[in-house]
């Protein structure tokens, strides 16, 4: 009887401990994600992934307004880090000809990144000034 009860706990035991939820990633800021100088940045190249279409922005007050408003944007990484494919906009960052940052609207780095209405609607708005 000892033996039984004693193997009941196991098995209860070794059940409970798989089913555990995963803690959610927890937001950043974008500026998180690049952590130099964002002051520095002179050229954005926005990128319309349904087209193709590229569009370059040089403009020193539409950079600062634009960066500043982006910097603050909560991103947070997706629990799903399973290989897909395409986005809705990319946005490459330039000091110079040097390429500093680059992310899209679903990826950033080498994490895919939860939906951001925030950012899409950033970089849209930035494309179609």
């Amino acid at each position: 009887m000892k033996k039984i009860f004693i193997l009941i706990v196991l098995i209860l035991s070794a059940a409970g401990c798989e089913s555990r939820p995963e803690a959610e990633p927890a937001p950043k800021p974008l500026a998180d994600f690049y952590q130099t100088d964002w002051g520095k940045i002179d050229r954005i190249d926005i990128r319309n992934g349904a087209t193709g279409e590229l569009k370059t922005f040089k403009e020193n007050d539409i950079l600062r307004k634009w960066i500043n408003e982006a910097r603050i944007i909560e991103i947070t990484p997706d629990p799903n880090q399973e290989a897909r494919t395409g986005f809705r906009y990319s946005a490459n960052l330039y000091e110079g000809d040097q390429l500093k940052f680059g992310f899209t609207d679903s990826h950033i780095g080498n994490a895919y990144i939860l939906p951001s209405e925030q950012l899409y609607h950033l970089l849209k708005s930035l494309f179609e000034s």
